[in-house]
Formats: structure tokens, C-alpha cells, sequence
């Protein structure tokens, strides 16, 4: 009796199957049994879902960050009117109706970017994330605070000359307050650093415990004008066009540490120890990263508050979005899995919010400009956003950056018309006291002299910076261009000029990628003719579309500045030394740029924003 083989029977199987199939059919169906039989002499099927079950927990995705939630975008599709027909409606021609006007349908993001008039209340303007009550009562909390008078005094000129007698004077209590609470949030970080140099440090605080200068004598006008070392000081006829953007490192500029302590007196004996401090900023707490924008961050403040630390970022779709930091909480705390920061988020304009500002005389005011052509402010007292310019129906609504005068009475703040307006919050808001033009394109950037009111410095597309008088525009008629104080030319755009906290030098940041410092001059004088040649310092600003512009940023209370850097860092610059002070990182936390950033007033401490709308703060 024969032996039937299964592959016999699987061949009279097959013979079956292809009776009465097409050609085509009979080829594909061999194909199908060929690739079956390679694949089970190799055992493919097992190697390949070993291989998609490895790819599968290589790409898991990683833990959402805290904060807003991002907002499903809904397609908006014009719905046009039905059209009808006499014939279908059964209607005789003569038995018609009339045709009627069809309206024009709106679109809705169209509505969305329409600017809101009035006095807007917290509820109106939230976006739905955050407890509002939280927020209300948070905001009573802050509108008890007393703002710190000795922040807003001039800076004292102390003489670094060692054979003049010693200035014998008791610190101020704040300053001993700041102090004290510096050196707390550091102690880990210098530990080893002061155990290193315990001689001579020890050495350099007695003579400074006869001479108590102390941060003031370091960071005061006089000391940085002999203390300054410019790295690179190079008539700007001579920097070669089109030369490619150097990327700011730690490596790429010499030791500042090194630099200053050959400079600096023995009696100043705080400067290192305040590089240390900036050195020593980390992204720190239990939230490292947050949320707190719906769009790219655009501009940032920070309430001058001590014991309450509110930070607020404004995006390009018009969100303030605010974010409390608790600091009953350690830097150790583990939140509960359902734990979330405290982000508050409100809509006050419809476009992009380009920048803002506390009152330096009224904390319990935030001034905010926006391309929605207003100027609003949030009242914590009354907890509404309340209106305090509107621009005219004829003229540009792109308000640019805004700046308080030191009175807290008076706002500038720029547009794209290359003019800049002067107003007075006590006027009605289609008020203005005069709007004067001062370059050919747009205004980027406007800052007044914490110091002195009457001086305003301006950068502009055109590729200048200038420096403005405007107690001589009254002398000018209205068709008459106006002469500016000083000028400096840049080789392409500006992106921003701002005084320092003294008001005796300027930063500003271009699109040829430098960072100038202009030290050593004093603008108040009558014999001032022309801007100083700047330290210009090498610094990639070549943001892009996506990454909002980088800008140079002066802390509050000392002469150095911060500015994002495009490889995910932060730098600091000293404005004496011009040098680089520090260059903060976290690979882990920073995912983008963080480009836009802001100083808390009282403390040594720095937050800032990306694109994605998240925040960090360095402290």
C-alpha cells in the first residue's frame, strides 16, 4: 500500500486549488506559497515581532510635561448658503421671491485676533486653566507687598582709588537680607571653592569689614569704568562682511574669574563670590520644566516680591500665562502623581504680546503692549485687565516694547512705522502726550535711562541704535526730522538696546551676531558728542522664524546681562569686563532655545522661556 507524504497531500492540495484560476491568479497564489515556505525554513515570523516588540519599547514616548494641556486645533471650514432653484421649489418665474443679500460668512480665527474693548475681568479673559479663586487670592497676597525703595536709588559712585580714605558706613538691612539669603541658595555649590581660598578670603574680608563697600563699590559706576576689559575692541568699519556666526561657549572667551581678580581693589572682595553665585544657578524644584503658555513665549516679568515668586510669560496668541512658585516646597519635594504646578492662564489681547513690565513705583501693576494695537495692565488690586492706551482707527496697531520712566507715570513704547509714543496713564486711552519719528523702519526696541527720564535709546531695523534727547523734540516741527544725541551704526539689524541698571552703559544685540557693550560714558553731560566705541562680543543671534529674537537682558540690581544662547544655554556677561560670566545648561531640561529671559528685582535669580511655551528657572 503506498505511503502519502504531507507533501504530497499538500500538493494535491494546491493542484486543487489553482483548477480553474486565471494565469495571473495561478502565479500570484506560487508566490504567496514560495515567500511562506522561505520565511518558515528561516523562522522570520518569530525574528520579525522580536524586533517590533524592541522598537516598540525603544520609542516609548516620555512623561508629559506639567502644566497647560495642548489644545486640539479644529478645522474651520467656510459653510457657504444652500443654493435653491424655482424649478425644484415648484415656483413659477413670475411667483419667484426676491433674491436676497447673501451675508458674507466670518471666519472665526478672524474673530479671535479682533481686539476686545473695555475693562476685562478675570473670569471674562480665562483661558480655563487654573483655579481662579487661587489666582484672586494670590493676587490679594501680593497687593499687600510694599515695594523696596532702596532698589530704585541711585547707584553710589564709590571711588576705587586705595590711598583715598576707606568709606566707614553700616550696610543697608536689605542689602544684609540679600546677602544672607544668597549665600544660603549657594552654600552647596561653593562649599569647596571657599575651603580652596579660606586664607585668602578670609584675609580680604577684614579689610573689607573696615572699609564696608562691599557689592556696591564693585558693580558702581567709577569701579566699572577703571575695571573695564573689553575682549574685543574693533572699529565696526573693519568687521568683515558676511563672517560666519561663532557659537558662544564657555570655551570661547577667556576666564572672567581671572581677568577681574587681577583688576579688581583688594578692599572688593564680593565680586567673586557674586560670579560664583551666577555660576552656581541651576534649574532646580519639583517641577523643572512647565507649561506655562499655550503658544511660543514671546516676553517675560517677574513681581519684585521676595517671599512670593510669580513669574508671567506672554505668547504670540495673546496668553499671560503665570506660574506660582511655591517655595514652601524643597527642591527635593516629590509631588503626588496628580499633583500639578500652579499655572494660571488668562487672554487679555488677541495677538502677539510683545512686551511687558511692572510699574518700577506700582508692583500691583503689569503693563503689557500687543500687535492688537493696546496697552493693558493688570490691576492685583482690582484683579481686571484695564485698558491704558488704544491706538487710532488710521494708524499702525503693531505696538512694540514698552518702558516705564523711573516716575512709573509715563509709558514709551514703540511700532512698526519706525516712530515711538510717549503717554501718560493718567490720560484717557485714545490719549497720547506725542508720537514722534525717529528712524526709517521698524522700532524694535525702546529704552528709557532708569536715571535720568529725559534720555531714551532706540533700536531699529534700519540698523542703527540711537540715543534721543527729548527735551529737544519741541524744538522740532512736525515735517522736521529730528537729530538724534548719538548714533551708532550696526552691520545689519538691531534687535535691542537697553540701559543698564545705573544707566551708564547700553547692550544691544544685532542679527550680525555681536553683543556690544558701550561703557565708560556719561550721557547727562553737556559736553557729550558722540557714542564711546563699544566692546563687541562675538554671540550667535541667529534665531530664525520659529525662535522668538534674542535679546540682551540686564539683571535689576547688578551690571550684567543674560541673553539666550541658540546650542540650549543661557550666557552671562559681566558689563565691567565684558567677559563671559557663566554659561547655564541642563541637557536634561532644555529641549529648546530659551531664548526670552527676565531677573527677578530682589534676587539672583533668573527664569526663562522657549518656543514650546515652557518655562525654567535657574536659581
Amino acid at each position: 500500500m503506498p505511503v502519502h507524504h504531507d507533501s504530497d497531500n499538500e500538493s494535491d492540495t494546491h493542484s486543487q486549488d489553482m483548477h480553474g484560476l486565471t494565469e495571473y491568479e495561478k502565479m500570484r497564489l506560487e508566490n504567496i506559497r514560495r515567500n511562506q515556505e522561505a520565511m518558515r525554513m528561516f523562522n522570520l515570523p518569530e525574528a520579525v515581532s522580536a524586533v517590533g516588540s524592541s522598537r516598540a519599547d525603544r520609542n516609548k514616548r516620555p512623561a508629559p510635561t506639567p502644566g497647560l494641556k495642548k489644545e486640539k486645533r479644529v478645522k474651520h471650514t467656510e459653510v457657504l448658503p444652500r443654493r435653491t432653484s424655482n424649478r425644484l421649489a415648484n415656483l413659477a418665474p413670475e411667483n419667484a421671491p426676491s433674491r436676497k443679500t447673501i451675508e458674507p460668512v466670518v471666519d472665526p480665527d478672524q474673530i479671535k485676533r479682533t481686539r476686545r474693548n473695555g475693562t476685562l475681568s478675570l473670569k471674562e479673559t480665562s483661558n480655563g486653566h487654573g483655579d481662579d479663586d487661587k489666582f484672586s487670592q494670590l493676587m490679594e497676597e501680593l497687593a499687600t507687598y510694599v515695594p523696596d525703595k532702596a532698589r530704585v536709588k541711585d547707584v553710589e559712585d564709590l571711588s576705587d582709588n586705595e590711598s583715598e580714605a576707606p568709606v566707614k558706613e553700616e550696610p543697608e538691612a536689605d542689602e544684609k537680607i540679600f546677602k544672607k539669603e544668597v549665600k544660603k541658595e549657594v552654600k552647596d555649590e561653593i562649599k569647596k571653592e571657599e575651603e580652596d581660598d579660606a586664607p585668602k578670603i578670609k584675609k580680604e574680608e577684614t579689610d573689607d569689614k573696615d572699609s564696608k563697600v562691599g557689592i556696591r563699590k564693585y558693580f558702581s559706576r567709577s569701579s566699572a569704568a577703571k575695571v573695564t576689559t573689553p575682549v574685543t575692541k574693533v572699529s565696526e568699519t573693519k568687521t568683515r562682511t558676511g563672517s560666519a556666526a561663532k557659537d558662544t561657549t564657555k570655551a570661547s572667551l577667556p576666564k572672567s574669574e581671572d581677568i577681574d581678580n587681577k583688576s579688581l581693589p583688594s578692599s572688593s572682595s564680593r565680586g567673586p563670590s557674586l560670579r560664583r553665585q551666577v555660576q552656581a544657578l541651576k534649574i532646580r524644584g519639583p517641577w523643572p520644566t512647565v507649561k506655562v503658555c499655550q503658544g511660543r513665549i514671546y516676553c517675560m516679568a517677574i513681581h519684585e516680591n521676595r517671599d512670593k515668586i510669580l513669574v508671567c510669560g506672554g505668547d504670540v496668541d495673546g496668553n499671560l500665562g503665570f506660574w506660582d512658585l511655591d517655595e514652601s516646597q524643597a527642591d527635593d519635594y516629590e509631588p503626588e502623581p496628580e499633583e500639578e504646578p500652579n499655572i494660571y492662564n488668562y487672554k487679555a489681547h488677541s495677538r502677539t504680546l510683545s512686551s511687558m513690565q511692572y510699574s518700577p513705583t506700582e508692583p500691583n501693576k503689569l503693563f503689557s503692549t500687543s500687535y492688537d494695537g493696546s496697552v493693558r495692565y493688570l490691576d492685583l488690586v482690582q484683579q481686571k485687565f484695564l485698558e491704558s492706551y488704544v491706538v487710532a482707527p488710521d494708524a499702525s496697531d503693531h505696538l512694540g516694547s514698552v518702558s516705564i520712566t523711573s516716575s512709573g507715570q509715563q509709558l514709551w513704547f514703540a511700532d512698526v512705522d519706525g516712530g515711538v509714543t510717549l503717554k501718560d496713564i493718567r490720560t484717557p486711552k485714545d490719549e497720547m502726550v506725542y508720537r514722534k519719528i525717529l528712524h526709517e523702519k521698524k522700532v524694535g526696541c525702546v529704552n528709557v535711562n532708569p536715571k535720568y527720564d529725559n534720555l531714551i535709546v532706540t533700536s531699529s531695523l534700519d540698523r542703527t541704535m540711537k540715543i534721543w534727547d527729548i527735551r529737544t523734540f519741541g524744538q522740532y516741527k512736525d515735517d522736521e526730522a529730528i537729530v538724534e544725541m548719538g548714533s551708532f551704526d550696526h552691520r545689519l539689524s538691531v534687535t535691542s538696546a537697553m540701559w543698564s541698571p545705573d544707566g551708564a552703559s547700553i547692550a544691544s544685540t544685532s542679527y550680525d551676531d555681536n553683543v556690544r557693550i558701550f561703557n565708560n560714558f556719561e550721557p547727562s553731560l553737556p559736553d557729550f558728542k558722540e557714542i564711546p566705541e563699544p566692546a563687541r562680543i562675538p554671540h550667535n543671534n541667529q534665531s530664525g522664524r520659529w525662535v522668538t529674537m534674542l535679546r540682551a537682558v540686564w539683571s535689576h540690581q547688578f551690571n550684567w546681562f543674560s541673553i539666550g544662547n541658540m546650542n540650549k544655554s543661557v550666557d552671562i556677561y559681566s558689563r565691567g569686563t565684558g567677559v563671559l560670566m557663566a554659561n547655564l545648561n541642563d541637557r536634561r531640561n532644555l529641549t529648546t532655545v530659551p531664548a526670552v529671559n527676565a531677573w527677578h528685582p530682589n534676587r539672583v535669580l533668573l527664569a526663562s522661556g522657549m518656543a514650546n511655551g515652557k518655562m525654567v528657572i535657574w536659581r
